[in-house]
């Protein structure tokens, strides 16, 4: 009996030892696989300095969980090729800009740049944030607990290109900024001499209907007035005083009479109405551009939020769509 005693508790033995080593055989690694998590570790923990708007900051040397607080920011992002872990959406709506809706899928939404939701930042744990200083310096010390923060200065925000070219020196990836400019460039050039075939000399206005006002945009506009008259060069108007933008009245719009006209057109249902009755009106129907049936309606958040990497190369294509 005792002996029986004694195999049975041998077999047990040895049964545990069995599972014990195929568990540990499990659990193990391959070489690939700890050499994998090894350099992501080390990437981790590797850091570097880089001078924002504000200040010296230090970020990880290869940051694998970026935050952006603007909408837009995601684009010269996705450019270089990185998608971002958690992005602000749209001013407009909860959503993330139109044009990149596909790229963004499974980004975590965090709120918008204006109505930023802290929480949701905090849980998505990013190793890097990228935040627009004049509308995120009032929040920048609860940022910094969160993760290194770099502050975009305005002055970059107003050119894409060089906001192009920045990104590409916080994410180490500045030869393919350059060159994705180069493309940009190139293609500026080609859409350039095929338009001046097509228009000529003739008049090109961008305006927007908004609730309030209808909005008229300058050759000396920066954003998407630097795409149509300054790089596609495009003949516009130059507004009083080299403004950028202004507001104009239905009646002040047969001194401008342009042979083309790009509507941005708002979502919100007081623009819908506005840009119904100024359709309706003798003065619009008298415009040359609406006689040609030249006039182009565009998506707003497009046009005017989509002046990056990705928006310049889509309102190009939907320029030489447009003009024939």
């Amino acid at each position: 009996m005792y002996r029986a005693f004694q195999l049975r508790l041998f077999f047990l033995l040895l049964l545990l030892a069995v599972v014990l080593h195929i568990s540990g055989c499990g659990s193990t690694a391959s070489p690939r696989e700890q050499s994998a998590n090894k350099q992501t570790e080390s990437q981790s923990l590797l850091t570097r300095t880089y001078t924002d708007a504000y200040s010296d900051v230090e970020i990880p040397a290869s940051p694998q969980k970026i935050a952006v607080l603007l909408d837009y920011f995601s684009d010269p992002l996705l450019t270089l090729g990185i998608k971002p872990h958690a992005a602000t959406t749209s001013l407009v709506n909860d959503q993330f800009l139109p044009y990149i809706a596909k790229e963004m899928e499974g980004v975590i939404p965090i709120g918008s740049s204006e109505s930023l939701n802290m929480e949701r930042l905090l849980e998505s744990e990013p190793d890097l944030i990228i935040a627009f200083g004049p509308s995120h310096e009032k929040v920048a010390d609860q940022l910094r607990k969160i993760a290194p923060t770099i502050f975009i200065s305005s002055e970059l925000q107003g050119d894409w290109r060089q906001m192009l070219l920045e990104f590409g020196k916080i994410v180490g990836k500045e030869e393919l900024a350059q060159q994705e400019l180069k493309k940009y460039l190139d293609k500026v050039e080609a859409a350039k001499i095929e338009l001046d075939k097509r228009a000529g000399n003739e008049v090109f206005v961008v305006m927007r209907v908004m609730p309030k006002e209808l909005r008229v945009y300058g050759v000396d506009d920066t954003r998407i007035g630097r795409i149509i008259h300054q790089e596609l060069d495009l003949q516009g108007v130059k507004l009083e005083g080299n403004k950028p933008m202004m507001p104009i009245s239905f009646e002040e719009l047969p001194a401008l009479n342009p042979d083309h006209i790009f509507l941005m057109e708002n979502v919100e249902k007081e623009a819908k109405n506005k840009l119904a009755e100024m359709k309706s009106s003798a003065v619009w129907k008298g415009l040359s551009a609406v006689q040609k049936n030249q006039v182009y309606i565009v998506e707003q958040q497009l046009w005017n939020r989509g002046v990056t990497p990705i928006g310049a190369n889509h309102i190009i294509d939907q320029v030489l769509e447009f003009v024939k």
